[in-house]
């Protein structure tokens, strides 16, 4: 291993990957075992729930960017020894969240029938996904601590409170879901609104849980001093400044992935409820490897922070090279044993076929997908490249993968395991340009 890994601490990776990892894995194991309690309800309401998940999904990834930024700080503020500043980065995080999520907010409750026809046409789809999308909407007030919380909270060497809180909360989402989609212990039957309404309590839970940690044991970085503590305008034009490429970035690559939802979607309910089959093996695999791409952002951000700025360039590369391997295992797995999750879902034999072929081109991009996320997310952006990251995922998503999934889907009128290649592409696009910038070694700043 130290061979392999030549400036790599294996105890401190282990340390902050694994709990990121773990909670990852169990958060989507437990959505998966949730997709098949969905599956059991027929082809529309797979679709209707997927499509019902898309604004939220939308949201995380745009507040991600602010809390992307708040990890860059707390990292580097951890490694230079200042934890006196914790408290101005969540309170920035917290602010700048709360004024991205009010129109998601307002939009998901007014407007939730509008949102979904961007997607498809079918009418059943969309009154049963109006409904989901309303209720999940409370759930987007409890995300915002959520994430804040939980990414100073890794940034400063406490990885493992947001693991247990967030395992706690699937399991609690979990359950809830079984009681309230089925009707068990004499509940009545909800269908797609109990799934909504578990995801809303969960969520709550969550939050609850993080606030009160952090306000007994780390109340130096918590929600009560953030709210009373004053931040300089020079502080605050900082972090907006590392902030807004990130947000830009989050919310741009997650539009441009709900556009291929879209091209799925107009392309048919059967293509679109296939994809959705392979939505959960997806965030599984590279869930596994999310706590890689923490800690190569924390570890290297605290690298930089301490102007140790060699040993970071070296194991960036260490962190590929996990990449590769790991990804190569893990994606034998998924070819194998394709047909056999597949066949879990009560869906038609026809969204079984194609879902198979899906997943088994999944596995063959899982290296690229994986690399990019931990070479853009984690090693580029600790050094505050937030902007080159937003450059590469516009390039991809919408210079590439948008116009090639259009092109191939409505003008050459493509099966979609053709069409989900030609979008793939863009992966392998940004993983070239990126890597070329990590060799240029241009990333390599301490802005703190």
């Amino acid at each position: 291993m130290k061979m392999f890994l030549k400036e790599l601490d294996a105890k401190k990776l282990f340390a902050i990957a694994l709990p990121v990892s773990i909670q990852s894995l169990i958060q989507n194991m437990l959505g998966m075992i949730d997709q098949v309690m969905i599956g059991q309800l027929g082809d529309t309401v797979v679709a209707a729930v997927s499509l019902g998940c898309r604004p939220g999904f939308i949201l995380i990834y745009t507040l991600s960017g602010i809390t992307a930024a708040a990890s860059i700080f707390a990292s580097q503020y951890e490694g230079a020894g200042d934890r006196s500043q914790h408290a101005k980065v969540m309170r920035s995080a917290i602010f700048c969240c709360l004024l991205l999520t009010l129109p998601f907010f307002l939009l998901a409750v007014c407007a939730s029938k509008t949102v979904l026809r961007i997607f498809i046409s079918d009418a059943a789809v969309i009154n049963v996904g109006a409904d989901y999308l309303k209720i999940c909407a409370v759930s987007y007030i409890p995300l915002i601590f959520i994430m804040t919380c939980s990414a100073i909270l890794r940034s400063t060497g406490r990885a493992n409170i947001p693991m247990i809180a967030g395992i706690g909360a699937v399991i609690v989402n979990t359950v809830l879901n079984a009681v309230f989609i089925f009707g068990l212990f004499g509940c009545p039957a909800f269908g797609a609104k109990g799934a909504a309404a578990a995801t809303v309590i969960s969520y709550i839970a969550e939050a609850v849980v993080l606030i009160v940690y952090m306000q007994v044991y780390f109340p130096e970085g918590g929600v009560v001093r953030a709210l009373k503590i004053h931040c300089s305008k020079d502080f605050a034009r900082t972090f907006l400044i590392t902030a807004l490429p990130a947000i830009g970035n989050e919310l741009l690559w997650a539009l441009g992935d709900s556009g291929y939802t879209a091209i799925y979607g107009r392309m048919g309910t059967e293509e679109l409820a296939a994809m959705t089959l392979t939505f959960p093996v997806q965030g599984l695999s590279v869930g596994f490897f999310s706590g890689l791409s923490a800690a190569a952002g924390i570890i290297i951000g605290n690298l930089l922070g301490a102007r140790q700025t060699k040993q970071a360039y070296t194991a960036a590369w260490d962190f590929f090279k996990l990449c590769i391997v790991g990804c190569a295992a893990i994606g034998l797995v998924i070819a194998a044993c394709a047909g056999l999750y597949v066949d879990f879902y009560n869906v038609s034999e026809n969204v079984r076929i194609i879902a198979k072929q899906l997943l088994a081109i999944f596995a063959f991009f899982l290296w690229i997908k994986v690399s990019n996320m931990v070479m853009l997310s984690g090693v580029l952006r600790s050094g505050g490249q937030t902007r080159y990251t937003l450059f590469l995922d516009v390039l991809g998503t919408w210079g590439i993968g948008i116009p090639f999934g259009i092109i191939a889907a409505f003008v050459l009128c493509a099966d979609i395991r053709f069409v989900y290649i030609l979008i793939s592409i863009e992966e392998i696009v940004r993983l070239m340009l990126g890597l070329v910038r990590v060799k240029s070694k241009k990333w390599m700043k301490c802005i703190v």
